[in-house]
């Protein structure tokens, strides 16, 4: 009874752990980003706040870190994961937005975006300019967030695009919270390693069919010249 008690303590602060939300606040003010995570109590400025004192590098531990960079450069290249080519990479990657979409939008729509604040001021010394500024902004801005709300769940707070002429900088202030589970990050993990394990094994079939086909091609065309020969 008592190990039963154990137990199901154990696996209620797993359920816990795994489905209480973690929340990034992430802000875009005055020029300056910053991201907090909070978890629980936990609270971690992951992205700005109060600068540390940089360390001093020596040129042995430079030089170690750029051998130890380049190495893990040169075995992904020869992994042979994604093809070699700029043209079959993006392919590659076309291919498994494709193949995982539905499973990976469902996994994402887990993600929820909430007040979501965009305080945009655009300016220029050319009324021109700054009309045409403000037009590509109000575009860029409203089709990012129909993109956005696509595969994730958002909620806008505030969305302020003004346009002001006779200034010589442009304000872009913007902030927003981020909630997501970690249940719900193993799961879109998981998800898209699964999606890109499968494309992986069947670009690799279609290459090995193809390097096949190519190989006995030239073996046929020599048969049908000594035929035409004889």
């Amino acid at each position: 009874m008592v190990g039963l008690i154990i137990l199901g303590s154990i696996v209620l602060i797993l359920l816990i752990l795994l489905f209480s939300p973690l929340r990034f606040c992430i802000e875009y003010l005055g020029g300056k980003p910053k991201v907090v995570l909070r978890y629980f109590f936990f609270r971690k400025t992951l992205v700005g706040g109060a600068e540390k004192p940089k360390k001093q590098k020596t040129a042995k531990k430079s030089k170690k870190k750029k051998a130890d960079k380049k190495e893990t450069e040169d075995r992904e290249s020869k992994s042979g994961l994604l093809p070699d080519t700029v043209g079959g990479k993006i392919d590659f990657v076309l291919e498994l937005v494709k193949s995982g979409g539905r499973a990976l939008r469902k996994l994402l729509r887990r993600i929820k975006i909430k007040d979501i604040v965009i305080d945009f001021t655009v300016s220029d010394e050319d009324a021109y300019e700054c009309a045409i500024k403000f037009g590509k902004m109000n575009i860029i801005v409203y089709n990012a967030l129909t993109v956005l709300g696509y595969f994730l769940r958002l909620r806008k707070k505030r969305i302020n695009i003004k346009c002001v002429y006779n200034q010589p900088k442009c304000i872009y202030d913007a902030s927003c919270k981020v909630c997501v589970t970690p249940a719900a990050l193993i799961a879109i993990a998981v998800g898209f390693g699964w999606a890109f394990l499968k494309l992986v094994i069947k670009t690799k079939k279609q290459a090995k069919l193809n390097k096949m086909q190519s190989e006995e091609k030239p073996s046929e065309r020599e048969e049908s010249k000594d035929k035409q020969a004889a």
